[in-house]
């Protein structure tokens, strides 16, 4: 071949010999330069180009590697057989196209998972920030403990046996960056593959995809007033129970001391483990804190795990489970004991934030701040819907559960809603099996969390008027 035809741009970034490795390429793969044909000479396409030699050189020598291109002593470089008809086909061409999350742009946005953002104390955290990166050492900037600071995992250990009655010391707290980090940590460690795992119905979705994720057959597990229906558990045949006793998911009902001591006894006669996601449970509005399942457990079948995302920021993710001691023992002789997914530096800022009292002071603030958004949603839902809305959960979390008394379907009124700038879940999506959803009418969550006391009002009035007017 006495010529070939590449285009190089002298204004880009990218080096000269990778636009000619990359143009040669592109007419070999296209089928434009046959098997066998001889590519210019070095010294020719060097001067066609006006690229020195060098420049060239590095080309061919890419292609080289690549297995493009052959070199021929005294006779010069030759393409080499490749099978060009695998980049040729339909399936090869084909344009994926992979669909963007982005942030939502809602004027009215009742998403369960946003929180109050505006309160939460950031110049005391950049602070701490601060404070941490100027210790003095440069040994925060290396990669830390596998199970988490142990700083931090002392903070854990004594807020869980205060606040949540869980029997622990920081030996048996794992630190990670969110709930299904660890829940894969946790399939795992007891080798659930291809075992039963029970969830409850309605229920938490990502817990349900991690397990999927290790075909695990998932047994949906009806979710009563007091607890989980036990006949469902007892006819379910599973190795593991992922379960929020304390704010069962997402009515906010609360598992009633009989069921916890019922499901402690079949976890042991099932030689089976509990999953207690420990969910919210700070916010709660009437009465007392319900002490921890794990509190219970005599034993150790309880997999206790907490999270940080409701109470301080999402974006911080960090989460956390206590493993029961003999699982502890046996994550540290296995090849689980996996790299940390969470940053030394916020765990350390964390752990000041918790040791110096600014996250006690924070949550209680914010608890009486969640408080006040609960009632005012409550307030203005009866206020707007009257008989046309029934409220459904118990007084725990930022979100309410509502059902609404109209002849149009889930569907249609989510559409109308995001025409009005607004958005919300529906309960449906959290049902496993839809064919076991009761409810006759549509039924939504109601996220209070991120919006002010303005945005619920004024939201909720709008709703009302676009499906009702």
């Amino acid at each position: 071949m006495n010529e070939l035809f590449i285009t190089i741009n002298r204004n880009s970034r990218e080096p000269l010999y990778v636009q000619i490795y990359k143009g040669i390429k592109k007419e070999i793969i296209e089928g434009n330069i046959l098997t066998n044909t001889s590519l210019p000479s070095i010294r020719k396409m060097s001067e066609q180009l006006q690229v020195n030699k060098t420049t060239l050189e590095a080309a061919y020598d890419q292609l080289i590697i690549e297995g493009l291109i052959e070199s021929k002593p005294r006779s010069g470089h030759y393409v080499k057989e490749i099978d060009i008809g695998y980049f040729n086909t339909h399936e090869g061409n084909e344009v994926l196209t992979v669909e963007k999350k982005v942030e939502s742009n809602y004027k009215y946005d009742f998403n369960i998972d946003h929180v109050d953002v505006e309160n939460f104390p950031i110049s005391t955290w950049k602070r701490l920030t601060n404070e941490v990166l100027s210790y003095g050492t440069n040994h925060i900037f290396n990669t830390g403990n596998p199970q988490g600071e142990l700083g931090l995992r002392r903070e854990i250990a004594s807020y869980v046996r205060n606040s949540r009655g869980v029997r622990c010391s920081e030996e048996q707290i794992i630190i990670g960056s969110h709930s299904q980090i660890l829940l894969w940590m946790i399939c795992n460690l007891i080798g659930l593959r291809g075992k039963t795992v029970a969830v409850g119905e309605p229920g938490y979705p990502h817990a349900t995809n991690i397990f999927e994720s290790f075909e695990c057959n998932i047994a949906p597990t009806v979710i009563e007033g007091d607890g989980m229906n036990e006949e469902d558990l007892k006819r379910s045949g599973a190795s593991l129970v992922f379960t929020s006793p304390s704010f069962q998911f997402p009515f906010g009902n609360i598992m009633k001391i009989q069921k916890r001591i019922h499901l402690l006894k079949w976890a042991v006669q099932h030689n089976a483990y509990i999953v207690e996601d420990d969910y919210l449970s700070e916010y709660r509005y009437s009465g007392e804190l319900i002490p921890s399942l794990q509190n219970l457990d005599q034993h150790e079948r309880v997999i206790y795990m907490g999270t940080f995302h409701g109470t301080i920021l999402p974006a911080i993710n960090i989460g956390y489970i206590v493993l029961p001691k003999h699982l502890l023992a046996k994550y540290h002789h296995s090849q689980f004991e996996l790299q940390q997914t969470t940053s030394r530096i916020a765990q350390k800022t964390l752990e000041l934030f918790m040791r110096d009292g600014h996250w006690e002071q924070h949550r209680f603030r914010m608890k009486e701040i969640y408080k006040k958004k609960y009632k005012v949603t409550l307030k203005t839902i009866k206020k707007c819907f009257k008989e046309k809305a029934i409220v459904l959960n118990g007084q725990t979390g930022l979100h309410i559960v509502m059902q609404v008394i109209i002849n149009q379907s889930e569907q249609v009124l989510l559409q109308k809603a995001r025409d009005a700038n607004i958005h919300l879940d529906s309960l449906s999506d959290y049902w496993y099996r839809k064919e076991n959803n009761p409810f006759k009418h549509p039924v939504f969550l109601i996220g209070f969390g991120g919006m002010s006391i303005d945005q619920i009002e004024k939201g909720i009035s709008v709703l009302y008027n676009t499906w009702f007017n």
